[in-house]
């Protein structure tokens, strides 16, 4: 497969993103984008030469696809996915996999009935800062990780997000699903462990569908715990990182990589934020054409995106818990690429 024809469903802000990342990797071409607000579609698809639909079976009946592309509401990610499956195609869904365990594993055994790539895409894997970072751990002259601590920002203000972000039906919960997905699969990768374990709190204010800020801790079998914070600041947005080891510590923030240690205190990495926001996508996008053209495994296994959805849940089961500790039962479910 010399290039990857992508179909894009949905048009909105991750959307564009999407678009704009493989406008810029060889490897891929979008030629299709469907969304349920038809203008929507077609401002996008004429920014990119792309062709335009009012949904995925539109789009898969009039366009050439090999691959489908998820960027719509977390509750419709398992039902397109099925459908884009069933139709023969691969699937790159956005995180969070899914709303549901259920659903994740409807998923992983129809990728596997379809003999199919699904890749869920945790992109962040692919910044510059979060993979430098884990090279410097891998080394090992910091030491073993002895305490690993993340503290995250988002904008839930009303108006600022689209509306479905504020459905729990539709979203699957709030702060936590959005972006503490991300703070699980962060931790699991840096460490190099899955989570056995979590314990922690939500807070939904009044007249609120979803939680706007969570904090809990991740526990692993042969890893530190994970302290997590995430927040609703409004557009104030933060996100560190920083693991303390036996000899130093390693901290990520959006804008690079400092590494405390022997040598003292010295900034290692250094990126232009939304530049390298674009190009994780990018990255992301070369990752999946490697695995379609070489037969290879995703940098995400099913494994690894399930267990973030797990993770996810356990987090609301010890809230409503009072806090108590939630562990986590790894899928029965097998697949290639699991």
């Amino acid at each position: 497969m010399d290039v990857v024809r992508l179909g894009l469903v949905g048009a909105g802000e991750v959307a564009a993103r999407h678009a704009a990342a493989a406008a810029e990797v060889p490897e891929v071409r979008l030629t299709a984008v469907a969304d349920v607000d038809l203008d929507r579609a077609t401002r996008l698809a004429g920014d990119h030469g792309a062709a335009a639909f009012a949904d995925l079976a539109d789009l898969l009946a009039g366009a050439e696809i090999d691959l489908v592309v998820l960027a719509v509401p977390h509750a419709r990610h398992a039902d397109l996915a099925l459908a884009a499956l069933a139709a023969g195609r691969h699937v790159l869904v956005e995180k969070p996999m899914a709303t549901t365990l259920a659903d994740c594993d409807r998923m992983i055994e129809a990728a596997s009935r379809a003999g199919r790539l699904l890749y869920v895409g945790q992109q962040q894997r692919q910044l510059t800062t979060v993979r430098r970072a884990r090279e410097v751990l891998a080394e090992g002259s910091l030491g073993r990780p002895l305490l690993y601590l993340e503290r995250r920002s988002s904008d839930y203000t009303p108006g600022a997000r689209p509306a479905w972000i504020l459905d729990r039906e539709l979203a699957g919960g709030g702060i936590a699903i959005m972006v503490g997905i991300h703070t699980v699969d962060r931790a699991s990768w840096l460490l190099d462990e899955l989570p056995v374990a979590v314990s922690g709190s939500v807070a939904t204010p009044a007249g609120w569908q979803v939680e706007t800020a969570a904090a809990g801790q991740l526990f692993f079998a042969g890893a530190p715990p994970a302290y997590f914070s995430l927040l609703h600041t409004g557009p104030d947005f933060f996100h560190e990182t920083t693991v303390i080891c036996e000899r130093g510590r390693v901290a990520i923030d959006p804008a690079g990589v400092t590494v405390a240690d022997g040598r003292g205190l010295r900034r290692i990495v250094t990126v232009d934020q939304d530049r390298e926001y674009t190009l994780s996508f990018a990255r992301q996008y070369q990752a999946v054409s490697y695995c379609l053209r070489e037969g290879a495994s995703p940098a995400v296994s099913l494994t690894e995106a399930r267990t973030a959805v797990a993770a996810i849940h356990a987090l609301y089961e010890s809230s409503a818990a009072g806090g108590a500790r939630i562990a986590l039962h790894p899928t029965t479910v097998r697949y290639p690429h699991m």
